[in-house]
This record gives structure tokens, sequence and C-alpha cells, in this order.
């Protein structure tokens, strides 16, 4: 496999914000230890809401869960079909995909824009008792035609406009039950998609990855240019789960052996923690948070710096780079390649003590370089050595401190990038939207077309 091409490229976002919602459970979390610790965002998702991932598992007892689906069920070319004149409550039927998806190919993503955001905000219950739905007839036509995937800005069920008043029971969810049942999988509630003029996308959907769930939250996005059909997917995220740091928990807030009639994974995370986003609003509340960021400058063209000769423990000094960077920038994204997480666990407590880290002579030729994404396989900076997970002070950061200030964001604790063919990836970096947050938990892909 050659060098990824570059094309022109427009990104669009998908994803609502996470904040306190009257009938979606969930919310920012607001980290501040105090004693001059800079505060950190974490989030809570206790259960399906918001831009969300179903995986079949979801409605359907012993099927795939998120882990068992294939990465190009929600990461491939996409087919839109407009039904916006569905709103209020009409069904999408066969007959009417059938007359507006003959673009639909075997294998698509299908995407239903019916823009009822726009006419009744999610924010209200006019958005579920006006929303269209899919009835069995159109949820069997998505089936038959071979998609992998339904991504829906509407709840697709006629019954979820019912689910505040009364218990709706399983088998009454009809399009979950034919869709989810033939191991398609759902991305849920997006937003954004009248921004789309044109029939045909390139969709990122994956949500955060938690190891044997259901679902998860998500922050798609969609690229209206792409440069190839069908590109080599490598996960760069690690999985999220329970470790020394205590930052994350998990569990099921509905489950089949429970009695209930879906299962649904929670998830909390207390602050930065795994594969996320960093922004500068770290280190200054007045600089660009995490919304200046979601969509394409984490999206894009990136150069692969290797780095795997730097032993554990040691400094990454600018010769480093030097050596291993084009003499030309491929995009505004570096990954660095320490190949860190291949060599040490994330959940191990050795692993900031064990852990390369940028001088910050070398976190300036970045900068210098033109690079405003920086990922790294390992803890970038040397002040976390003695952290040891805490909350961090300013003063004890340097690496990440001159990258921050400089303007840049930091794509923290990716894995995997042995895993890439070409030193000219795309990096798709999905940060969960915490509006005005400095850092979110992230899904992190790389492709190679």
């Amino acid at each position: 496999m050659g060098e990824s091409p570059v094309c022109a490229y427009t990104v669009i976002p998908l994803a609502n914000p996470i904040k306190k919602h009257w009938n979606w459970h969930g919310d920012t979390l607001r980290v501040d230890p105090g004693g001059g610790t800079l505060p950190e965002t974490g989030v809570d998702w206790p259960k399906h809401g918001f831009t969300h991932v179903d995986a079949p598992c979801h409605m359907v007892r012993g099927s795939l869960t998120l882990d068992q689906c294939r990465l190009d069920q929600l990461c491939g070319e996409a087919a839109i079909i407009d039904i916006s004149d569905l709103v209020p409550a009409k069904p999408a039927t066969a007959n009417v995909l059938l007359a507006r998806g003959r673009h639909v190919r075997d294998g698509d993503i299908v995407v239903l824009r019916s823009n009822l955001n726009q006419v009744f905000p999610n924010t209200t219950d006019d958005y579920w008792q006006n929303s269209p739905w899919l009835d069995a007839s159109g949820s069997q036509w998505i089936v038959d035609h071979g998609c992998k995937a339904l991504v829906i800005d509407f709840p697709q069920d006629y019954n979820a406009r019912e689910m505040t008043g009364r218990l709706v029971n399983n088998d009454e969810f009809v399009e979950h039950q034919i869709v989810l049942g033939a191991k398609l999988m759902h991305l849920e509630h997006v937003v954004n998609l009248w921004q789309i003029d044109q029939d045909r996308v390139f969709l990122v959907g994956w949500p955060l990855r938690l190891p044997k769930a259901d679902g998860g939250p998500a922050s798609p996005v969609v690229l209206t240019e792409w440069p190839s059909s069908d590109p080599h997917i490598v996960d760069l995220s690690l999985p999220i789960e329970p470790d020394w740091r205590s930052r994350v928990q998990i569990g099921l807030a509905k489950s089949f052996e429970k009695g209930d009639p879906v299962q649904e994974t929670g998830v909390r995370v207390d602050g930065h923690s795994h594969t996320h986003v960093l922004t500068p609003k770290y280190l200054d509340r007045t600089a660009p948070a995490l919304d200046a960021f979601i969509g394409q400058p984490l999206v894009g063209p990136a150069d692969v710096a290797d780095i795997r000769d730097v032993p554990d423990n040691t400094a990454v000094e600018p010769t480093h780079l030097i050596t291993t960077l084009p003499d030309a920038r491929g995009g505004d994204i570096v990954i660095l390649h320490s190949g860190f997480t291949e060599r040490c666990s994330y959940s191990d407590a050795k692993w900031s003590q064990r852990s390369p880290w940028l001088t910050e002579a070398a976190a300036t030729l970045l900068l210098e370089r033109g690079y405003h994404i920086v990922a790294g396989d390992f803890d970038i900076d040397e002040g976390r050595k003695t952290l040891r997970g805490a909350p961090a002070h300013a003063r004890d950061l340097k690496a990440e401190a001159t990258l921050l200030r400089g303007g840049a964001a930091l794509v923290k604790n990716v894995a995997n990038v042995g895993a890439l063919k070409t030193k000219n990836p795309w990096l798709v970096a999905m940060p969960l939207n915490l509006p005005g947050a400095e850092a979110a938990p992230a899904r992190v892909l790389g492709l190679e077309w």
C-alpha cells in the first residue's frame, strides 16, 4: 500500500451536545480538586441518549456486542435518503424508500434524513410526538438492500413516543427487532444532516470503545469528499475500562437478566482518561475549547513520526523527530509512534513511569513544522510521571504546555499505531461533544485509502 492520497474535503460533525436534558440522562462533569490544580471535564452517560450507537445486543438477546461488529459497519460510504416531508408523524414505508433510494448500493450505510430537529427541537417533547418512523416494511427494505448500518436523525420506532408514559415491551420495537435482528447497527439521533446537499457521503460513526457493550455515546462525522471507497481501517483507541486511576465506571443500566425489555450500558469518565482530546483551554480558560476542534481540525491527512528506537523512560529529542518527519508536511496532523502502547498496557500502574516523553524543544519543533494536532501513543509529558494519574498543576507540564500554548490540540493515548501500513494515513478523532470543555473522551480511527 502506497501513500494515502490527499483530496479536497469538508467535514460535517453530527453529534448532539451532551448536557443536562429533560429526557436523555447524562451531563458533563466539572472536576476541580482545588489547590491550584487544573480543572478537568468528564462525562456521565448512564444509559442510551443523545447521539449514540446501538449494537445488535441492545435489543436482541445473545447478539453481537460493539466489539464483535466489523469496523466497516460504521465507517464507509453512506447513501442519504431524504424523508423530511414525513414530518410530522408519517411512516417511512418500503414504497417510500424504494422510490427515493435507487442510489443505495449493497454494503452501504443508509442515512435517513428527516431534519426533525430543525422543526421540532429535541429539547422538547414535540421531537418525539411529531417524529416520522420506520414501519415493518421500511425496516425490512433496509435489511433486504444489503445495508450494514442505519443512521437516523429522529426516533425511528413509533413506540418511542410512548416511552415516557409506559414500559414499552421488547417486541413492540418493530424497527429495532428487524434491523438489529439482522445484525445491522444503529447510529441514532444525529444532527446537522440538513447541511449535506449530496446523496452520498463517507461516514465515520463509531462510539467510545466500550468492550462487550450494547452501545455507546458517539460523535460521528461525515466527509463530503473522500479519496476512495474502501480504506484500510485501524482502531487507534484504547478500550475504556476501569483501572487503577479510578476515573472510569461502566455498568448496565438495563439488562435482560433484570427483566428489562432492552440492554443499556452506561459509562462515566471523571476527568481525563484513556484516549482523549485535550485543547488549549486546559491551560487558559480564554483559549479555544473543544468546540473549536470538533470536525475538520481533528480529521484529515497525517504524518507518522516513527520514534520506536527511543527506549522506555527516555526523552524524545528534536533529533529523533528530524530523522523521521517528512520534509514537506502531509497535513496539519502528526502521529508520534513510539510503540509504547504495544509494550505496556494502559492499565499498568507503571504506565507513566515507563513511558518516553517529549522535551520542550521537540514540542517546539512540531509547532515550527506547522502541526496543529499532535497524537501520541505514550504519555507525552515528563511531568505526568510524578503525578501518577492525579490532576496536574500548570507548573507540572512542559511539553504539553508548549504545544497547547502554541494553539495545538493533543490526541492523547492512541494505540495500535503499528497496524497502520503507511506513513501518511488519515486520522479521524471523534471526541464527545461536551460544550465548552477543555477535553473529552474520543474514538480515534486511522484510515488508509
